[in-house]
């Protein structure tokens, strides 16, 4: 044994010595010489010479810097010629491999280098037999023996350079060393065992300083390749595989070790066996002794740490018992508050009617009083009117006998003119003229003030029939008094031939005033004007005379002459009826009488107006008379009608239509339906002439169909059977229409035809239109806010009052009644009474009504109104692509950009909202057709989270507007085109720019809807938690939209980059405007340029609140000019790298802070980015947004996990508990471009919820995923399982949901145990999940 360990001292002793030899490093090998050669000769020298591009591109796959090649080049190129021979090419190729060993180079070249390399013994003929170094592995590389002076290593060139390069990727930092955590995985990824990963560590790290160095790491990864292809690994480290850099180190170590080695072998051999025993066994029982220590330490590290849980459990529990009592006692407090206010609004409403009943005996009298003392005030007013009238008259005659006296005294006195006397005569004639002429001013200002006097009185009369209930025209005087003031008025000295007397029988025995005469007509008797009438026949003895009565037209043209005196004494003056202007108005909406004064009337009735107020007219419809707002009326300036009571002739209204069948002079003969007569030819006009004027009109035609079979009676009319069509020529409001009968094959016939027989169909359609139905009160809501009305067809209200509902049809746009004025107004600004029901809307079971508490009936009229008004809402969408949309598109007036400007991602918006309408379906399937719904906010709370799509368009919506507004007037075609398709009958008159209104409007009327059905929701009920947690999203959602509506620049700039920069590679599609998946809106926090610092590659940087992502410029050659969001600019951006998300990410300044160098780091997992900004302020603003970045998004994310937990950990009971095992799911809904998905399951019964781990890259994903939920109800818990695609930069997308009925449960697993059901997956076109379900019940709840 001593010999043996003297020969290896003795060997350690010579290699050491011969290591520290002469030998030259920058000697060039002829081996070396050879293999330069080789690689000369592969690179095609011209002329002995190879280029410098050629050089080039071989000397840059050692994987150099630069700047090192280029002083490798200066030292070599020795002809300075920019070119190489075969010398200068090896003498680059030796000092590139000295440089890959870490060897620096020169300031001059080495002589040695420029001589011709000596041939030399190598290292195995040297050694004889000694260790064979794997020649197989290393005949590429020359391998030198110390001996020689050569220093050639075993290591072949091609691993030198791979690991090489390796080494510089793992070295981030570049320190020139990697410590072992850093080539962990580099050399577990050999998978080699741990004992020869171990043997290969100890080899490797020569200088045993626990780091490898760049050497060190390549003889650590050459040996794996010799452990991988099977070659064993050598206890000792060879000579020849001892890195050049560490020879030195390594055999003087060697040396050290020989020799320790036979002194502790000496120094051994005196020791004896017991002594080493003991030895042993005093080691063993310290090592088992530290081991006991360690342990039992592990144990009550262990025992502390569950302490601590224990406490901070019991601390969570404490605080959420604290919190739901509190909540509780707020909730107790709110509600006794409320009840207190109730009951204090009941007693001021008791109060007040109290004070109504005690105050309304005393204004009625008072009331009473009032009127009498008005209607002797008027009484005395008109007997002092009427005597005034009656004196004017007095005077009017005598004045009239005075002038007629005087011209036949004037006459007479011309007569007996002679001629002596003609100077005195001329003079007497003038002034009896200017006396004439006196007396006729006299006589008109007399008429002048007794019109004065009439008006007055009209007006009085007036007054007192607003005051008084109207009488009959003979049976009191008053009125009778008022039918003299309306006659005398309306005197005209018109006369016509067509004029039909009244008849009254006149008893003139009685005593009567001067210029009345008392008889009567239509068994009513009375008073009436004797100038009104005139005597039949004058030699009648009977007492009694029969005299005619005539009613006046409307206006005054003149007054009778003279001449007409006499007339008026023998009671021959008579008044016209026919020709006549009247005020007519037409009916342009229906209204509905309120009192009995009121007159009620529906659509294009036409009123005869009597008297017009500011606001309010009196008129006349039919044998009805009272008052209503002029606001639901137009009048109309022409002459309105021709009424005619004689027989022979046409009566008519304005607008009719009259087929003429003959022409006479000024009266033509025509008819109207069945009616035919005389009417006069000024009364009309040529239909024609209204077409010319104003163009080829644009309406389409009205076909009507024939229901019920007529036969005409006239030759004008026409003869119809059931199912003919009709093209509709006019409507007259007589009933009789204007057509033209559409036969095939025979010629097409004009004639009337009665409305009643036929049908409208609609446009296009073939579909009947039936007859309005009458406006009726739906409901009546209350104003929250005030509201002032924004165009013709809306109205104001204010804050409280009340509104009377007429149609509900739009679903955010009411029509309405306030004060007799009616319009549309917004739905989301009122609120519905306590005294509408809104359950009559949802059920007509009355049975099922009795049964429900009133709060619950009002909850579920509440939830049947939020699923009506989506399903409208949705329609509306809907509407909005095919009637606006596509003509648009396809007219070619807007290009792509400016379309996807105006309607932004409506596409989307309609699939969010058939998500929800899709799933509020199903649950109202599953709990029955006319059935209460039991648990609907769940359902809010899930789809409400998917509602991103909104921000972006909300935010984007006054772009939209402003386009729109743009494009509208700058061109009058475009805005003629989009009022022509806006004619369509589904639009319902409303534009464009009212329906790009609607998202915005039913976000807002979400939270109203929610809050109605959680107020009428009972305390304790199974959906009030999911109902707060839906009212939160809800606001939530509305919040996110109004923050995205104010950050309009973030909100542009989030579009900007949509639209320039191409996210190539990434799994799912990328929306930047557009919600995060746990961070609510995503916002752009920074942006700019940097560069990598090894290869000084320009890169552009988004920061957002989520993620950063690098990208660079597709363009080579872009415009300096263009600049990040500027509208103008084309510049493109390519992703250089997945985007890296915050929350795994650390960011890091460099190690010498103080640096001029802006460099700072970024680690992603097992990536890092050394990035350099423009500046050093710049780099601090990247650094510290990263970090609040980072760390905000760690934050939500922990408390995040933390309520879930929470949640889960409370502690509940019931009447049992339900076990859940969701094995697996199948046919799934692809979600990424590659077709697969990353779906994962959520199992929620009310407030309990569960979350199962997702698969990625499955459409069948198995889970075999446990749970358990506590059952509190059995007709009321529902199981509800929903299927999620996990997404990075959205909230997960939507896969399919399925629920089960717990008391389904429990009849399907009566008596069978645990069952396993498979359930289709709704509102998803493909999917099924297979659950296990076990319901247990506890036993102390007696089996329903």
């Amino acid at each position: 044994m001593l010999s043996s360990l003297s020969l290896s001292l003795s060997l350690s002793l010579s290699l050491s010595l011969s290591v520290s030899g002469g030998f030259n490093i920058w000697a060039i090998t002829p081996e070396e010489r050879g293999k330069h050669d080789k690689q000369f000769d592969s690179l095609s020298p011209t002329l002995g010479y190879v280029s410098g591009d050629q050089a080039r591109k071989f000397f840059l796959q050692s994987g150099l810097p630069a700047s090192v090649l280029a002083e490798i080049w200066a030292l070599a190129d020795m002809g300075r010629d920019g070119k190489m021979d075969r010398l200068e090419f090896s003498i680059a190729m030796k000092l590139i491999k000295l440089q890959l060993q870490g060897q620096p180079l020169p300031s001059s070249l080495p002589v040695i280098m420029k001589q011709t390399p000596v041939p030399s013994m190598t290292s195995s003929a040297r050694f004889g037999k000694g260790y064979d170094s794997n020649s197989s592995s290393t005949t590429s590389l020359a391998s030198n023996s110390p001996k020689t002076g050569a220093c050639d290593w075993a290591v072949p060139q091609s691993s030198r350079l791979k690991y090489r390069q390796q080494f510089n990727s793992l070295d981030k930092l570049m320190s020139g060393y990697l410590s072992g955590p850093q080539v962990r995985n580099a050399l577990t990824a050999s998978n080699l065992t741990q004992t020869q990963l171990a043997t290969i560590w100890t080899l490797a790290d020569v200088d045993r300083d626990g780091q490898l160095r760049a050497e060190e790491f390549i003889l650590a990864m050459h040996l794996v390749d010799m452990a991988k292809t099977g070659h064993p690994l050598p206890l000792t480290l060879p000579a020849d595989l001892v890195p050049p850099s560490f020879r030195t180190i390594f055999f003087a170590k060697q040396s050290e070790f020989s020799l320790s080695v036979s002194l502790t072998l000496s120094l051994s051999l005196s020791v004896s066996f017991e002594d080493k025993l003991k030895e042993n066994f005093q080691r063993g029982s310290m090592e088992l002794e530290k081991r006991r220590l360690a342990l039992q330490e592990e144990q009550r590290e262990e025992e502390r740490r569950r302490q601590k849980e224990r406490e901070e459990q019991e601390r969570r529990e404490r605080e959420a018992r604290e919190l739901a009592l509190r909540r509780q006692r707020e909730e107790e407090q709110r509600m006794e508050r409320q009840k207190e206010m109730e009951r204090r609004r009941e007693e001021e409403r008791l109060k007040d009617l109290e004070r109504q009943e005690v105050h309304l005996p005393l204004e009625r009298q008072r009331r009473m009083e009032w009127e009498r003392a008005k209607r002797a005030e008027l009484q005395a007013q008109r007997e002092r009117e009427q005597r005034d009238i009656e004196r004017l008259t007095a005077r009017k005659r005598s004045l009239e006998l005075e002038l007629e006296a005087g011209v036949c005294k004037s006459l007479s006195l011309s007569v007996s003119f002679s001629g002596g006397g003609v100077s005195d005569m001329k003079q007497s004639v003038s002034e009896k003229d200017l006396s004439c002429r006196k007396l006729k001013e006299q006589l008109d200002a007399l008429e002048r003030e007794t019109t004065a006097k009439l008006c007055e009185m009209e007006r009085y009369n007036r007054d007192m029939k607003v005051q008084l209930k109207p009488h009959s025209a003979l049976e009191t005087f008053p009125n009778m008094s008022h039918t003299v003031t309306q006659s005398v008025f309306h005197l005209t000295s018109l006369q016509h031939h067509h004029c039909a007397p009244l008849t009254f029988q006149v008893d003139e025995s009685t005593v009567r005033e001067p210029g009345w005469l008392y008889g009567s007509y239509g068994g009513k008797s009375g008073w009436f004007p004797e100038s009104y009438a005139e005597k039949i026949n004058k030699d009648m003895t009977d007492p009694t005379a029969v005299l005619t009565h005539t009613t006046a037209p409307p206006f005054v043209d003149e007054w009778p002459t003279a001449g007409t005196i006499d007339k008026m004494d023998n009671l021959y003056l008579t008044r016209l009826s026919k020709h006549k202007m009247q005020l007519i108005a037409i009916a342009v909406c229906a209204w509905t009488a309120n009192t009995e004064s009121h007159l009620g009337f529906s659509k294009d009735d036409v009123i005869t107006v009597l008297e017009q107020q500011e606001n309010w007219w009196y008129g006349e419809l039919g044998e009805n008379r009272g008052w209503f707002p002029k606001t639901h009326v137009s009048m109309v300036t022409t002459n309105n009608f021709h009424t005619d009571p004689e027989s022979g002739d046409l009566t008519f209204r304005a607008e009719d239509v009259i087929l003429v069948t003959e022409k006479e002079g000024e009266w033509w003969k025509g008819c109207i339906g069945d009616q035919s007569g005389l009417f006069p030819s000024n009364y009309v006009k040529p239909k024609d002439s209204d077409t010319a004027k104003s163009g080829v009109s644009s309406k389409k035609p009205e076909i009507a169909q024939v229901t019920a079979a007529c036969i005409a009676t006239t030759a004008e009319q026409l003869s119809l059977t059931p199912g003919q069509l009709i093209l509709v020529l006019h409507k007259n409001s007589c009933g009789w229409w204007l057509g033209e009968l559409q036969a095939r094959g025979k010629k097409r016939q004009k004639g009337w035809f009665q409305s009643s027989n036929i049908k409208l169909l609609e446009p296009n359609s073939g579909k009947t239109t039936p007859a309005p139905p009458p406006r009726m009160l739906l409901c009546q809501v209350i104003a929250m806010y005030d509201y002032k009305a924004a165009s013709e067809d809306e109205m104001s209200f204010l804050k409280g009052q009340l509104i009377n509902v007429l149609n509900k049809d739009d679903s955010d746009w009411w029509k309405g009644e306030l004060n007799g004025v009616m319009g549309l107004f917004p739905t989301n600004y009122v609120k519905m009474t306590t005294e509408s029901d809104p359950s009559q809307q949802w059920c007509a079971d009355l049975h099922s009504l009795d049964s429900m508490s009133s709060e619950e009936r009002k909850r579920q009229g509440y939830i049947h109104e939020l699923i009506h008004t989506e399903q409208t809402y949705l329609q509306d969408l809907e509407l909005v692509l095919e009637v606006f949309y596509k003509p648009m598109a396809e007219s070619g007036r807007l290009t792509e950009a400016e379309m996807a400007v105006i309607f932004v991602n409506w596409r989307e918006l309609i699939m969010c909202n058939t998500k929800l309408l899709k799933a509020l379906r199903v649950r109202k399937k599953t709990a029955g057709e006319r059935m209460p719904v039991q648990v609907i906010g769940d359902i809010l709370s899930s789809e409400l989270a998917h509602m991103q799509a909104y921000i972006r368009f909300c935010s984007c919506q006054l772009n939209a507007a402003a386009l729109l507004q743009q494009k509208t007037d700058a061109s009058p075609d475009f805005k003629l085109f989009l009022k022509k398709i806006a004619t369509n009958y589904r639009c319902k008159g409303m534009p464009l720019s009212s329906f790009l209104l609607k998202p915005m409007q039913r976000i807002t009327r979400y939270p109203l809807l929610i809050r109605n059905i959680l107020e009428n929701t009972p305390v304790g009920h199974v959906d009030q938690a999911n109902l707060r947690e839906a009212l939160e999203r809800a606001e939530e959602l509305c919040s996110q939209v109004n923050e995205g509506v104010r950050e309009k620049e973030n909100s542009d700039r989030l579009e900007w980059i949509q639209n320039h920069v191409q996210c190539e590679g990434v799994i799912e599609h990328l929306v930047f405007n557009s919600l995060t998946n746990c961070l609510g809106p995503r916002k752009l926090l920074h942006s700019g340029r940097v560069w990598k610092t090894k290869s000084s590659k320009e890169l552009w940087a988004f920061l957002f609140n989520d993620f950063l992502l690098l990208t660079y410029t597709s363009k080579q050659f872009s415009s300096s000019s263009d600049k990040l969001f500027s509208p103008k600019s084309n510049t493109m951006y390519k992703m250089y790298k997945t985007p890296v998300f915050l929350n795994e990410v650390l960011v890091k300044m460099p190690s010498d802070p103080s640096s001029d160098d802006p460099i700072f780091h970024i680690s992603h997992i097992d990536r890092v980015y050394t990035l350099k900004a423009d500046s050093i302020n710049e780099r601090t603003a990247w650094v510290q947004r990263i970090k609040a970045a980072s760390e905000h998004f760690i934050e939500t994310e922990k408390l995040k996990r933390e309520k879930a937990y929470q949640a889960r950990s409370q502690k509940t009971s019931g009447i049992g508990r339900l076990l859940v095992t969701v094995q697996e799911a199948v046919e799934l809904k692809p979600c990424k471009p590659n077709g697969k998905s990353n779906p994962y399951c959520e199992l929620s019964m009310g407030a309990q919820c569960y979350t199962s781990r997702p698969q990625n890259d499955t459409l069948n994903p198995k889970w075999n995923f446990n749970c358990q939920f506590f059952i509190k109800d059995l007709y009321q818990d529902v199981l509800c399982i929903t299927i999620f695609e996990r997404d990075q930069f959205s909230p997960d997308d939507f896969l399919g949901r399925t629920e089960v009925p717990v008391a389904t449960i429990k009849k399907d697993q009566e008596g069978k145990g645990p069952l396993t059901r498979r359930l289709l997956l709704h509102e998803v076109p493909t999917g099924e999940v297979r659950v296990r379900l076990d319901l247990q019940l506890y036993e102390q709840t007696p089996l329903l």
